[in-house]
């Protein structure tokens, strides 16, 4: 159970600690800077959602496609009520929805795949 999880914690302190860096940035170019920070978000959150579905949801017969989707989505608002404590990082509604969005992607994603491969 332990190595399930942990995978889910070193994610959720790995965004926490790149929320906690002031002036992020990905790149100086200021329109390649906003795509990189966007699809960053995108992509993490796609994971994140896989990380909490697998630690919910191993070893059980009925998967919980829901409970993952609300973590991860809350997950995200935390982290943006984090930066509004950091230096020059403010709550960002469009990176919030970027994370949620996904999220949902991931979501949509993981019940595909299980479709497809109902036995993993």
């Amino acid at each position: 159970m332990f190595s399930l999880w942990l995978p889910v914690v070193f994610w959720c302190g790995t965004l926490f600690y790149f929320s906690s860096i002031p002036n992020l940035k990905a790149s100086q170019n200021l329109v390649l800077d906003e795509v990189l920070r966007t699809i960053a978000h995108f992509l993490f959150y796609i994971l994140g959602y896989w990380l909490f579905f697998r630690a919910l949801n191993f070893g059980k017969q009925k998967k919980n496609f829901l409970l993952p989707l609300f973590l991860t989505c809350l997950y995200g608002l935390s982290d943006e009520i984090h930066q509004t404590f950091v230096p020059t990082r403010t709550f960002q509604l469009m990176d919030l929805a970027v994370d949620f969005g996904g999220a949902f992607i991931g979501k949509i994603m993981v019940e595909e795949l299980l479709l497809k491969f109902p036995k993993r």
